[in-house]
């Protein structure tokens, strides 16, 4: 033993500056010799930084954070801060990190109580469920252990693991489970009071609807609530969501489904996972966030340093995309007819086609060569990365997986992505933009579009299916969520489209074939797109430090400073939706000490924002009338709404799409049909959504004329029931309560059949809209849109001649229902 070597080592020390420290990396493979440019613009700026405790750093898809979530690792090691712990979102995507790591020639090993990770000697890489779980290593509240410490630790793909983080931070308990009974049964009366419609959907196991239980309810039940929690037990034996959620249990947020039930509290409890919060060195590697203020809310990031966070020099260090939407070019091109074209692209180059749902995959059915799912994921990108596949179809896997060069020439979007369980629907209602689409959409197709190019070197075609989808690429609303460098593909990809206005589907396809087969006159374009791009700044909501501190600040036991906090972020707040959303979370802190004054901030509340919980009283009802002169009307709203003819006709192609019969969407076809009656320039209306009574939707379609509108358009029977003729005329009764005797009115029932049971009956002059109208009805707007998009809304009356040639004023409309048949006579 050469004693005095060992000596002479310690008294050098071990390199912490990033370069010095990779280039004397005594073990790196061939191949990794050198780092990246945009890796050592990186490492250099955090050097500057590395005392700082959080550190946001964001680069493109494909930019190398996992070797530089590595070596600031190890450079913490070096300088003394251990234990290193490096996050990834799956085990997938652990064991690339790893086989990183092994490149390198740095130590690395999967288990935190591995002795090497505790002295230093490894990085211990994990998925984020083992570090964010109710029973977590890193835990204080660990039942049979002490907690593993973190020195410092890196959050790698922060923007995917936002959602794994709430998913385990909360819970979620599925019908089939007997403890979802028993919840139903203790909050009946509630759930009957805010929503009684819902609320027998829910019991019968039928439609698409959700409501949520009123925190007045969760506070004066909360120990048979507790009870019920305690003895649950989940189908999952690692499902530790109870024990997560359980010491915040008064502060969470239940809403019901037909499908489950979801307990979710204001800001995931992250101070139950001790060793994180303590942690001397966070760091949060990101390839982009729509919206950076989750850094703050769920991770619990200062809110300065979210703000500043660690870029390269550049955005344009992406690889490069030709986005074509089919349906923005030329809406009459069919989804089917985009499908038929891209399998016979995928003959020759290998295509991905990411799905919002195990149900959509079915669109596929004879074009895909493959279907990806958890249990052949690795080995189908791994057969892609090998040789030519083909097509190959996934769900929901919006990020995770990396398929460079030719694994995958051609990816496509095929609809929007969607929110799934009833917390997650109601978040999005609640954050509702004006342009209809919400940043966690926003987020998952950033991360959708950027799984087939890995680095600037690589190139692909996009297409994007869905008339909402096409919206992308012409709302400027949308497009600034988008990171610098997509914002500036989307536009490049739009000024081609431009070109093609009207164009057969045909040559867009050969358009993506130039590309594919590198028309230098498109790469030359391309590149140039992408010059120069500002990093741009980060997106951070003066209220996300606000939310974060209350809750933390409620969980410590300080409501009345929680509630003054969530205030005046309200006050400071100009959006209307946004405010409400503060105000309920205000009163929900207020109504554990307070409960009078708590319903009336929540009365306020819901006069921002009608997707708030309604108060037990305080609320004013609105009634609605036709304004006159629908053209007018129409022009100015279509003004406010979408501003251009371009942005118009794909909005109103979003509108349409949602109007789809579908048991799973219930709440976004009765918010599109009120969509639509505004688009109509009628009085439209969702009292039973604002009120908790009333009909679905509420249209004016003339002065004195109202129809009062059940939608069913989830039902599934082959004829209209009982119950839903006998709501049509509760809802026909609420109106006579509601409106002056002189208000005539119409009950409209929409259902894809306008046959009744021979026990139903149905209200005097009742008329429906069943799926042939809806289609003939949608045909028509869509030809409106049309027009007005060719030649502008400023001369009213070629707008009156519009709406009256596609039969769209007060007579045509009424022309197109049609009355039932069979029932009580």
């Amino acid at each position: 033993m050469d004693f005095s070597a060992l000596l002479r080592d310690a008294e050098l020390g071990l390199p912490t500056e990033p370069r010095e420290l990779y280039e004397q990396l005594p073990k790196k493979q061939e191949g990794w010799g050198y780092l990246r440019d945009v890796q050592a613009q990186i490492l250099t700026r955090w050097h500057e930084v590395r005392d700082t405790r959080d550190i946001v750093v964001k680069v493109n898809t494909g930019g190398g954070k996992t070797i530089d979530g590595l070596v600031m690792l190890q450079s913490y090691l070096n300088e003394g801060i251990a234990p290193a712990l490096y996050v990834a979102p799956d085990s997938y995507l652990v064991s690339q990190v790893i086989s990183e790591a092994e490149h390198l020639g740095i130590q690395a090993v999967t288990d935190p109580e591995d002795s090497r990770y505790f002295s230093g000697e490894a990085i211990a890489v994990v998925t984020a469920a083992k570090l964010f779980n109710g029973r977590s290593v890193f835990s204080d509240n660990r039942p049979t252990s002490q907690r593993v410490p973190i020195g410092a630790v890196v959050i790698d793909d922060a923007h995917a693991i936002l959602s794994i983080l709430r998913g385990q931070m909360s819970l979620e308990i599925p019908r089939k489970n007997a403890t979802f009974d028993q919840l139903l049964n203790l909050f009946e009366d509630d759930l009957k009071e805010q929503s009684p419609d819902a609320l027998l959907d829910i019991r019968e196991a039928t439609g698409g609807g959700f409501v949520r239980v009123p925190f007045w309810a969760v506070n004066s039940k909360i120990d048979a609530l507790r009870g019920i929690l305690r003895a649950h037990s989940p189908a999952n034996t690692s499902d530790f969501s109870w024990d997560a959620i359980r010491e915040v249990l008064e502060l969470c947020r239940i809403v019901f489904t037909r499908s489950a039930i979801t307990i979710v509290p204001p800001c995931p409890p992250i101070q139950r996972v001790s060793s994180y919060v303590e942690a001397k060195r966070r760091i949060f590697l990101t390839a982009t966030l729509a919206n950076d203020s989750s850094l703050v809310t769920d991770f619990g990031v200062e809110p300065d340093l979210a703000r500043a966070p660690i870029q390269p020099l550049t955005a344009g260090d992406i690889g490069e995309r030709l986005i074509l939407a089919p349906q923005e070019i030329n809406p009459s091109i069919s989804a089917e007819d985009i499908r038929a074209a891209v399998h016979e692209l995928s003959k020759s180059q290998n295509t991905l086609v990411i799905v919002p749902s195990d149900k959509a995959m079915d669109r596929w059915d004879g074009l895909a060569d493959a279907r990806a799912d958890k249990s052949n994921m690795k080995q189908t990108v791994a057969n892609m990365k090998a040789g030519h596949v083909g097509l190959v179809v996934m769900a929901n896997k919006y990020d995770g997986i990396d398929l460079p060069q030719r694994a995958c020439r051609i990816l496509v979007l095929d609809g929007l992505p969607e929110s799934f369980s009833g917390d997650e629907r109601l978040e999005a209602l609640l954050a509702k933009s004006a342009a209809g689409i919400d940043d966690r959409q926003v987020q998952r197709l950033e991360q959708g579009m950027g799984r087939a190019v890995r680095s600037n070197e690589d190139h692909c075609v996009v297409f994007l299916i869905g008339k909402r989808l096409a919206q992308l690429t012409v709302d400027p609303r949308t497009l600034e969520r988008f990171s610098p460098a997509t914002q500036a593909q989307l536009k490049a990809s739009r000024t081609v489209a431009r070109t093609m206005d009207n164009t057969p589907l045909s040559k867009i396809v050969e358009t993506a074939r130039q590309a594919l087969d590198r028309d230098e006159s498109w790469v030359t374009f391309a590149k140039r797109a992408l010059r120069g791009i500002d990093p741009g700044l980060a997106r951070v909501e003066e209220s996300a430090p606000a939310l974060r501190r209350s809750f933390d600040d409620a969980v410590a036991g300080d409501l009345h400073g929680a509630a003054e906090q969530l205030a005046v972020a309200a006050e400071a707040c100009v959006d209307p939706r946004l405010a409400g959303q503060l105000l309920e979370q205000q009163a929900v802190y207020i109504g554990r000490y307070d409960p009078a004054t708590a319903q009336s901030v929540l009365a306020v509340a819901r006069a921002k924002n009608p997707y708030v919980v309604r108060p037990l009283s305080g609320l004013t009802f609105r009634p609605i009338s036709y304004l006159g002169a629908q053209a007018d009307k129409m022009s100015t709203r279509l003004t406010r709404m979408f501003g251009t003819p371009a942005h118009m006709r794909v909005g109103i192609e979003g509108v349409l799409e949602r109007l789809a019969f579908d048991p799973t969407a219930v709440e976004e076809f009765e918010e599109a049909l009120m969509e639509l009656g505004l688009f109509l320039g009628i009085g439209s209306q969702r009292p039973e959504r604002e009120l908790g009574n009333g009909p679905d939707n509420l249209w004016a379609i003339e002065s004195g004329r109202y129809w009062v509108i059940e939608a069913k358009s989830g039902a599934t029977s082959e004829f209209v029931g009982k119950r839903d003729a006998a709501q049509l005329g509760a809802a026909l009764q609420w109106f006579g309560n509601k409106y002056p005797v002189d208000q005539a009115a119409t009950p409209v029932m929409i259902h894809h059949s306008r046959k009744l049971y021979s026990d139903a009956t149905a209200p005097t002059g009742m008329r429906v809209l069943n799926m042939r109208a809806m289609g003939e009805l949608s045909a028509s707007v869509r030809s409106l849109s049309e027009g007005l998009a060719a030649e502008g809304w400023n001369d009213l009356g070629r707008v009156a001649a519009l709406i009256e040639g596609n039969r769209l004023h007060p007579d045509g409309l009424t022309a197109r229902l049609i009355a039932p048949t069979g029932g009580t006579s």
